[in-house]
């Protein structure tokens, strides 16, 4: 019986009236005395547990236990036992069903309809006193971030610059329509369109085969262009999301753990930065082929012809990225303090770069500074890709789309825990989905979440996605009319943003360390995605480690946490004896604990680990017993060697052990297979006269091992450790005092 005493009022009076000196100090209204009251200490509720020893069954039988949550009627119980008496009745409810019937459809497909399109529910409660301003600002600084970013990160793709517009145009867009998501900036992303610039050099690359006629080459078949594989990997993409969405394959993305996301691009960084040294230095490179250790050529070709560097293209990268490093390490965080507007660097720098390069006599036009090239002004025509292609990048696709959405919704999360409100990952795989679809329309590579746009839209005022639409329509206008203007700009000035932008993700390899401290398979998870996306290849990088982060969730599952217990005195407190130096052991008697779950792979880990704690195998107890009745024993020295046989008996004498405890608390999961491994481990216990019992099962894990076979006579199962201690102490001193008598 558990009892609540609660105490109050004065400590001095047990009866909680106050004290003549405290009642005259309350009653003199108006008084002028010093002398104030003395506050009474807050009451105080102890807690008194004095009950009898109890088994699962008496705790069920005694606390009306049903074995599961009753939801709602029952057919054997009375209507008015199970709703409230202004709760209308059934048969009132099947009279007005006709009349609602009608609304509740109607009320259904709004439903539908907000969730598929949540730009109708936001939009339909928008504020637009209070979020209209930092929507208007943050959409033009985030419009303006988007074309340098653009413009240099199509490079990466491997298609013209113009193809970034069209990336911060289009998609967004959609994902403005379909996303939960009100503060990540869709559009390019440098780690997926290298990921996609790969795809496309290897399906250009012309592939020739020998010709027996003329002992020459020819190529096989015609090449499609940039173009069309960009697109045609972006419609896979957004094919690949959308059977996600339509398989509510969501939670996939927390597959990919952290370190091999950070280990990933860190790498994937590394591949950018080595893409842009060419420009960076003005170096003329042999074309190379992909496929594996393909960095490690192009550090070769580097070095190779590092001897015929532009020195002009040198000397402006160099500016361009002190600029900008100045700007992000002293400018921005002094600005920040007092305005919420950053300043447009990369914007400024590109504007500057084509200014000093338009004209004949410009200063940087004598010096054949590689331009960026024709952009073609005016939005691009729907076209589908070929069909052709969608086949032959089919695979390549599927990394590119898990990746492109564990980013997207990593980011998602950040913003919607720091902002108070909630993102639908499913629903995300949709808008991400139908954005990558309608995009490939548009001669448009796979779109992303960007980190730095994300975290510049929030920190200027954003509300909603209602800061994408303004954004898009600014950029409109260069694509309309602006776009030939940045034709002149060096590409160098391009390829140091871009390294400039990876400083972030470059650091992240100071995190490894940590990884490697806290865990040793996140460590090697880390350490292997990184090593084999820089030796080998991106893709087959990220395959190696997803696979390495799913092996080391299964061997950690198959290798719980188990030890043995021992009680803390005069507590109810059971806690590791290695940990707690006053915990003792209860003689004859082991409390073993196990964390995991027991199953058809953890459970010879299961058995194992328990003999070798407790230090009692039954199956080498029992045959040891057998043969000590017998009168002999193995491996005893020669035939009549009485001091053999001694020391045999006294390294195999008889076990003190009489019960082991099973602390199930830890247990969250139990399969047939467990089930019948608990059973075969108590049969096997009791051959050698050692009771084993259950304590503190979860329900799950005792309505397992009900339904495996009511197995109530074979497993005594109690409700707490210390029950199942109290009752098999008192069992073992039964036993003795029989065995005495």
């Amino acid at each position: 019986m558990t009892a609540f005493m609660a105490e109050h009022g004065n400590p001095g009076s047990p009866t909680g009236t106050p004290t003549p000196g405290t009642a005259a100090a309350a009653g003199m209204y108006g008084s002028t005395s010093t002398n104030k009251p003395t506050p009474s200490p807050p009451p105080t509720v102890s807690l008194r547990v004095d009950r009898a020893v109890l088994e699962q069954r008496d705790l069920q039988g005694r606390f009306s236990y049903h074995g599961s949550a009753v939801s709602k009627c029952s057919e054997k119980e009375p209507e008015s036992r199970c709703r409230p008496s202004w709760c209308p009745s059934c048969d009132d409810v099947r009279r007005v069903l006709p009349r609602v019937g009608a609304a509740c459809t109607a009320r259904k497909a709004a439903d539908g309809v907000r969730s598929v399109f949540p730009i109708v529910e936001w939009l339909g409660r928008y504020k637009w006193r209070e979020d209209l301003v930092g929507d208007l600002v943050s959409g033009f600084t985030v419009a303006v971030m988007h074309i340098p970013q653009g413009l240099a990160y199509a490079l990466l793709g491997n298609v013209p610059p113009v193809v970034g517009l069209y990336m911060a145009f289009f998609p967004v867009l959609v994902y403005c329509l379909f996303g939960t998501s009100r503060h990540v900036s869709m559009g390019t992303f440098a780690v997926i369109c290298l990921m996609t610039g790969h795809v496309v050099t290897a399906h250009t690359t012309p592939h020739v085969l020998p010709d027996p006629a003329d002992n020459g080459t020819e190529p096989v078949g015609p090449l499609p262009t940039n173009i069309e594989v960009a697109t045609a990997v972006a419609l896979m993409v957004g094919a690949v999301q959308m059977l996600m969405w339509a398989l509510r394959l969501g939670v996939l993305s927390a597959l990919l753990s952290e370190a091999l996301v950070s280990g990933f691009t860190t790498a994937a960084a590394i591949h950018v930065l080595t893409s842009q040294i060419k420009d960076l230095l003005g170096l003329q490179l042999p074309s190379s082929h992909g496929g594996m250790f393909k960095i490690i050529s192009q550090w070769i070709a580097i070095c190779t012809y590092i001897g015929t560097a532009n020195v002009a293209a040198v000397v402006v990268s160099l500016v361009t990225m002190l600029l900008l490093t100045v700007n992000n390490e002293a400018l921005k965080p002094w600005l920040s303090r007092r305005c919420a507007l950053p300043v447009p660097i990369e914007l400024l720098v590109v504007i500057a770069g084509t200014l000093l390069s338009t004209g004949p006599g410009a200063p940087l036009a004598v010096y054949q500074l590689q331009p960026l090239g024709p952009i073609p002004t005016g939005l691009p025509v729907p076209a589908v890709p070929k069909p052709g292609l969608l086949w032959a990048v089919a695979v390549e696709s599927i990394p590119i789309a898990v990746v492109s959405y564990t980013i997207a919704m990593s980011l998602a999360l950040i913003f919607a825990t720091k902002n108070g409100y909630e993102v639908r990952p499913n629903q995300e795989l949709l808008a991400q989905g139908a954005s990558n679809l309608v995009g490939s329309l548009f001669s448009c590579m796979p779109v992303t979440a960007s980190l730095s746009r994300s975290a510049v839209q929030e920190a200027a005022g954003c509300k909603t996605q209602l800061t994408s639409l303004v954004s898009c329509a600014l950029l409109t206008v260069v694509l309309l009319w602006a776009g030939p203007f940045f034709q002149p700009l060096p590409r160098c000035v391009l390829a140091a943003i871009i390294v400039v932008a990876l400083r972030s993700m470059l650091m992240q390899v100071r995190a490894a360390p940590g990884y490697m401290r806290n865990s040793r398979w996140d460590g090697s998870v880390w350490l292997v995605t990184f090593l084999a996306v820089v030796l080998v290849d991106i893709d087959v990088g990220l395959g190696v480690g997803a696979a390495l982060s799913l092996a080391s969730l299964v061997c950690q599952g198959v290798r719980p946490v188990c030890h043995l217990l021992a009680p803390l005195p005069n507590t109810e407190l059971y806690v590791d004896p290695a940990l707690y130096g006053a915990a003792q052991r209860v003689p004859g008697l082991a409390i073993f604990r196990y964390a995991g779950v027991i199953n058809f792979a953890t459970r010879p880990a299961f058995r194992d680990n328990l003999y070798r704690l407790v230090g009692v195998n039954p199956e080498k107890e029992f045959a040891r017993q057998g043969k000590v009745q017998q009168g002999h024993l193995q491996d005893v020295g020669p035939a009549g060697s009485t001091a053999n046989f001694v020391e045999e008996m006294k390294r195999q004498e008889p076990s003190e052990l009489h019960a082991v405890v099973l602390d199930m608390s830890g247990v969250v999961r139990v399969d047939s297979e467990g089930v019948r491994t608990l059973l075969r481990v108590a049969d096997d216990f009791a051959k050698v006269r050692v009771a084993v019992v259950l304590a503190a099962p979860a329900d799950n894990v005792l309505g397992a091992i009900v339904r495996a076979g009511h197995p109530a006579d074979r497993l005594r199962v109690f409700p707490s450790v210390h029950d199942a201690v109290v009752a098999m102490t008192a069992a073992g001193a039964a036993e003795q005092v029989q065995a005495r008598v």
